[in-house]
């Protein structure tokens, strides 16, 4: 079996500042997202989706993931060995020219691929995209009612939060409130951290909404 290795790149580029739900993200936080198995690709070889999250997971900015043979080594990440070459190579491609990852080929045929800080934020995409509350066989007879504040200036911030909240299942009862039967502090509080001092979030568990029937039948609580 041939060797994976990760190495440092010394290589630091500064640049402008940025703006957007992705500005200054934790990645050390966000790298928790990537530690669950990556499934694999159904084809003859791996998918973007595929590739960036496994390259995320062995590597972040700054990380080179270095190996002979492109296919041969992201089938090794993803538990597969008969991706085609081509297709593989094909796809790489695809992403050095949309700038999701850094290609450098070294001596004896390696390949060295780096993963970008735009391919980063395209990977951790994904995952949150995949992010959803465990739902107990029984409710517990509570709520979880998350209020959130984010300023006018991120409000992109704001627009992705309540998005996410909704992905993960919980209602809206006001603009910056949102309720949920279901245990989601957790994962509330991953995406607070994620996006930092520009979003301020309050859980409370209560026991009792007022005139809650509708929200017991828009959850179909027994």
């Amino acid at each position: 079996m041939k060797q994976i290795k990760l190495s440092t790149s010394k290589k630091v580029k500064k640049k402008r500042t940025e703006t957007g739900p992705y500005a200054n993200i934790d990645w050390n936080k966000a790298a928790i997202l990537f530690q669950k198995p990556i499934p694999k690709s159904k084809g003859k070889y791996p998918s973007v989706k595929n590739i960036l999250q496994a390259l995320a997971v062995v590597g972040g900015v700054g990380l080179v993931f270095a190996f002979p043979g492109a296919a041969v080594g992201i089938g090794l990440i993803l538990g597969e060995n008969s991706y085609s070459r081509w297709g593989s190579k094909k796809i790489i491609n695809q992403l050095e020219k949309q700038k999701y990852v850094e290609v450098k080929h070294g001596e004896g045929g390696s390949v060295s691929i780096i993963i970008t800080k735009k391919g980063l934020t395209r990977a951790l995409t994904y995952q949150l995209d995949e992010m959803k509350l465990i739902v107990p066989k029984k409710w517990d007879k509570k709520w979880r009612v998350v209020i959130f504040d984010i300023s006018e200036k991120h409000k992109w911030v704001r627009d992705v939060f309540r998005m996410r909240l909704r992905q993960l299942g919980l209602y809206q009862l006001q603009k910056s409130v949102f309720v949920s039967p279901y245990p989601c502090f957790d994962e509330i509080e991953f995406l607070r951290e994620l996006y930092g001092e520009r979003l301020s979030v309050q859980y409370l568990l209560v026991e009792k909404l007022e005139d809650d029937d509708w929200l017991r039948d828009r959850f179909e609580l027994t």
